[in-house]
C-alpha cells in the first residue's frame, strides 16, 4: 500500500488528527532523567554507546544527528494506522511530501514546502553545557536552517528537578573573548577551567558543547 493512503487513511481515522508512534531519541553524553514515560527497562534500550534515552520527539520530520552510529529513521515520527486489523506505520515525512496541504496546510506548504518544526520532551538528569543553536542568517552561511527553541516545563511531566535544573544561556557579565577563545582551545584537553560560578579569577566562560 503507497504512502499517500495510509497518510489518507490516517487521516480519516483521525478524523484529521494523525496518530504518532513515539520518537526516541539517545543521547551518547547524557544521563535520563527518566521522565518521559518510557518503560524503566528501555533507558539504554539501544546499548550503552549511543547513550540513554532523554528526549521524545513529536511529530518530527527532523532526522536526529547522533554521529556514524545514528539508526535509520532516527528522531523521525511514524503515522500509525489500523487496516483490516493490521497495523501499518509510514513515516510523516513521507505523508507531508505526498499530501503536502492536505496535511500542513496552505500557509505552512507555500512557506516552507514541508512540515518544518517539532515538539519533544526534553529529559536531562544533569546540567547540559552552554551550546549555541544559529539564527537562520548564520546557519545559512553554510547550508544548514537555524534553530530556535522555546521552553515549557510542566509540572505533570516534571516531578522533580534532577540534578541540576538549570540550563546556561550565556556568560557571566565581565566575560572576554579572549576567554572565550582560551576555553575552545583547550576543549580537548581536559578541564578547560570554564566555571558557571566562580570567584573573580577564574575563567568565568561556560564550557561549550
Amino acid at each position: 500500500m503507497s504512502t499517500k493512503i495510509i497518510a489518507q487513511q490516517a487521516l480519516e481515522q483521525g478524523k484529521g488528527i494523525l496518530r504518532l508512534a513515539p520518537a526516541w531519541v539517545p543521547r551518547s553524553f547524557c544521563v535520563p532523567g527518566r521522565r518521559i514515560k518510557l518503560h524503566p527497562d528501555d533507558y539504554y534500550a539501544l546499548g550503552g554507546e549511543r547513550g540513554g534515552i532523554d528526549k521524545r520527539w513529536f511529530a518530527s520530520t527532523t532526522p536526529a544527528d547522533n554521529a556514524p552510529l545514528t539508526s535509520p529513521n532516527e528522531g523521525l515520527s511514524f503515522i500509525v494506522v489500523e487496516n483490516g486489523g493490521k497495523v501499518e506505520q509510514v513515516l510523516l515525512r513521507d505523508a507531508v511530501a505526498e499530501l503536502k496541504s492536505e496535511i500542513v496546510g496552505e500557509k505552512i506548504w507555500n512557506e516552507h514546502a514541508r512540515w518544518p518544526m517539532f515538539s519533544k520532551f526534553f529529559d536531562n538528569k544533569g546540567a547540559l553545557p552552554h551550546h549555541i543553536h544559529h539564527r537562520a542568517e548564520h546557519a545559512k552561511l553554510v547550508g544548514q536552517l537555524g534553530k530556535p527553541e522555546a521552553y515549557y516545563f510542566p509540572p505533570q511531566v516534571n516531578n522533580y528537578g534532577a540534578d541540576y535544573p538549570y540550563t546556561f544561556f550565556g556568560f557571566q557579565p565581565g566575560t572576554t573573548k579572549e576567554q572565550v577563545r582560551e576555553c575552545f582551545v583547550n576543549f580537548t584537553k581536559g578541564d578547560n577551567k570554564s566555571q558557571p560560578y566562580g570567584s573573580d579569577s577564574d575563567v568565568k566562560a561556560f564550557r561549550s558543547g
